[in-house]
């Protein structure tokens, strides 16, 4: 009788703990869905913010906040509006946990985050289309081609691939220019410098034209 009762006090406790057991591996595979859930959406939206601001705008953004770099141009402000408030601290806030960024350190960043949307809401209107251009011709060169030609206008270096003429000839010539310029902004070229950059962007251009 004994042994009857402590097997049955040994089921009952094994189906307990399996039962806890399960409802604990129910549980935590619930959080753990979340918690992807919610990174694969912040991620999604983190790439949303870098499309929409572009490669060479949220470079400058990125210096100017970060690393005391120039100012921001308003093709770039302009771009910075139009992604949003939301996106500009998203950004900033993956930077700076990313560099593991001291409290103190952060602080100053923020100031500077703040600091830099209320610089760019004062100085350009928001420009859709604007913007909306910059981003198509980014998007229509592509990133690889759109370094290499970076690296051979600004860097005289590496010659421009066949591939990458097609590409650059297809989003245009205002498209290339637009870009140049942007960047030369950006990087506050001086007046001897940039027409150095001019005469390489249009040389590259009459390049691909030939090709």
């Amino acid at each position: 009788m004994e042994s009857k009762i402590i097997s049955l006090m040994d089921t009952s406790t094994t189906i307990t703990l399996l039962l806890f057991t399960l409802f604990f591996m129910a549980t935590r595979s619930a959080a753990v869905q979340s918690i992807v859930a919610q990174s694969v959406s912040k991620s999604n939206e983190l790439q949303k913010c870098e499309n929409g601001l572009g490669a060479t705008c949220g470079n400058t953004i990125y210096q100017h906040v970060f690393e005391r770099g120039n100012e921001v141009s308003k093709e770039c402000c302009s771009r910075l509006i139009t992604v949003g408030k939301d996106c500009h601290d998203l950004l900033t806030e993956v930077t700076i946990v990313y560099k593991r960024t001291p409290e103190k350190k952060a602080k100053e960043i923020w100031h500077k985050n703040d600091k830099a949307w209320e610089d760019c809401k004062q100085s350009a209107a928001p420009s859709p289309k604007g913007s909306s251009e910059l981003q198509n011709c980014e998007n229509g060169l592509g990133a690889k081609c759109g370094h290499l030609i970076y690296q051979h206008v600004f860097k005289s270096k590496k010659e421009v691939s066949k591939e990458c003429c097609r590409r650059l000839l297809s989003i245009g010539k205002d498209c290339h220019d637009l870009l140049t310029e942007v960047t030369i902004v950006y990087k506050r070229l001086t007046e001897k410098h940039a027409k150095e950059i001019w005469h390489r962007n249009d040389k590259v251009w009459e390049e691909c034209e030939k090709d």
